[in-house]
């Protein structure tokens, strides 16, 4: 049966109607341009059309089994909050950032670990904002294995769940809703062909088909949005999503004495990084519980937290570590480093001892005598290759994998080039770019020493984004 038959055609027209669905030159958070605007919240503000909604993804979730429904904050609350309500069915609240004060809980409400949670999405593009409440939830014990959407804008975000072991179930498609809106005379063929050759032509993530042809390409000729759908490493996609989203690839190192000043650091340069390098055990007082306090940073800015802890010892004292102490470095922490040393084993311990923390390895040290060799870097990369959904890529001063799921993250990154004079060499962001192949660069006292942090932080964020872009540009 086609989608004209049904009442959910008219749910489209109703959108159309309320401008939930709305058609002209819109300029979108990226700066993009698109010929379509899609914002469910309006809907809220009408209780029938509301209503309905729920009514028809209650009956797209029939056939699954759940114990709970956790709505994606913010847009779709109202719709997870309405299914609730109407059907008698338990509710999750994940926060949006952590709080420093009460529980400090990411996730609210009554459950058990092992219960099911279906996740519950307004519209579907990159598929990232779902993947992390799937990742909220899933570290609280949940099992997230579906999730419904009113729209999907067929731009890659399918593909992204499934790698995420979460199968999607849409009321439909833009491509069917644009169908249904022309066929109910509510749009011309030119606004409908304007529309899909638009999403077609900007798909945010690979899809299926496309991995393939994508995996062929030179690596920096791949945005981050398209390297997205090759990642295995759920750290890795949301890393790429954030640098995407932000326009950002600058991880800034935060190498200070003390913990207010990693605190106020991570404050004020938060909203233009994708992630803030820690070395926690260089502060003056570090506890779990301040770790969680750096967290709900991180969540009010999104960013994410990378402890270079470097990592390098036998098995049993990894798992100590990493777990144990007055670090807690699981508890906070999305991903670290380590020296493989030790060989893959220190990969399996690591990822057996805290299997939520994303992986870097060291393939190459920055400094100018450096004893990580060739025979070492070749060994680091291969151990990289071999575990893609534990290992997030390396840290390197130049590219050595084709695989464009594995990310280089090249440290040393200043727009002073002279160096330290304590055998550290510099690399300025296009020269990380154009000749080191980083995917992401690593700047320390670049920022933190810098008269303004604020200022130097917005600096390399843009000689960051252009030299990422530039070589886009060259390489396409």
């Amino acid at each position: 049966m086609s989608i004209q038959t049904t009442k959910r055609a008219k749910l489209i027209a109703r959108l159309h109607e309320i401008k939930a669905l709305e058609f002209g030159d819109f300029t979108l958070k990226s700066g993009m341009k698109s010929p379509f605007y899609l914002d469910l919240r309006k809907v809220v503000s009408y209780p029938d059309l509301l209503k309905s909604i729920c009514e028809e993804l209650y009956e797209l979730s029939e056939d699954i089994a759940y114990d709970h429904l956790c709505g994606v904050p913010y847009a779709a609350l109202g719709f997870a909050a309405g299914m609730a309500v109407m059907y008698e069915k338990p509710m999750l609240l994940k926060r949006k950032e952590r709080k420093s004060y009460g529980t400090k809980k990411m996730i609210e409400g009554v459950y058990a670990p092992g219960d099911i949670c279906l996740v519950v999405e307004d519209t579907l593009t990159s598929g990232m904002s779902l993947i992390e409440t799937n990742t909220q939830l899933r570290k609280s014990g949940l099992v997230v294995e579906h999730a419904l959407v009113i729209i999907d804008r067929e731009q890659g975000g399918r593909e992204v769940l499934e790698g995420d072991d979460c199968s999607l179930h849409a009321l439909f498609t833009i491509t069917e809703a644009m169908d249904s809106l022309f066929q109910q005379g509510l749009v011309t063929a030119e606004m409908r062909e304007d529309v899909l050759n638009f999403v077609r032509a900007n798909k945010v993530v690979a899809n299926t088909a496309d991995t393939e042809a994508l995996k062929a390409k030179p690596n920096l000729r791949l945005s981050y949005g398209e390297r997205i759908a090759l990642c295995q490493n759920p750290v890795s996609k949301r890393l790429l999503r954030i640098a995407e989203s932000k326009q950002s690839n600058l991880i800034a190192s935060a190498d200070v004495a003390t913990l207010d000043e990693l605190l106020k650091l991570a404050d004020e340069v938060g909203p233009h990084i994708c992630a803030l390098k820690t070395h926690v055990d260089i502060l003056d007082r570090f506890t779990p519980a301040d770790g969680q306090r750096l967290r709900s940073l991180a969540d009010k800015h999104d960013f994410l937290l990378f402890e270079d802890r470097k990592f390098g010892d036998i098995g049993n004292t990894l798992r100590l570590q990493v777990r144990g102490g007055q670090l807690g470095i699981d508890k906070w922490a999305d991903f670290v480093t380590t020296h493989v040393v030790g060989g893959a084993a220190s990969v399996e311990a690591l990822n057996e001892a805290a299997p939520n923390l994303g992986l870097v390895l060291i393939a190459q040290m920055s400094t100018k005598d450096t004893l990580t060799d060739e025979n070492y870097t070749t060994a680091a990369m291969k151990i990289a290759t071999n575990y893609p959904k534990v290992v997030m890529g390396v840290v390197a001063q130049k590219r050595r994998l084709d695989d464009p799921a594995s990310l280089q993250f090249t440290p040393g990154v200043n727009l002073d080039v002279k160096g330290d004079g304590k055998g550290q060499v510099y690399n300025t962001p296009s020269i990380a770019f154009n000749e080191k192949g980083a995917d992401f660069i690593i700047v320390g006292r670049g920022i933190y020493k810098a008269d303004s942090p604020l200022a130097a932080a917005i600096k390399y964020k843009e000689e960051g984004w252009l030299a990422y872009s530039s070589t886009l540009s060259v390489l396409a």
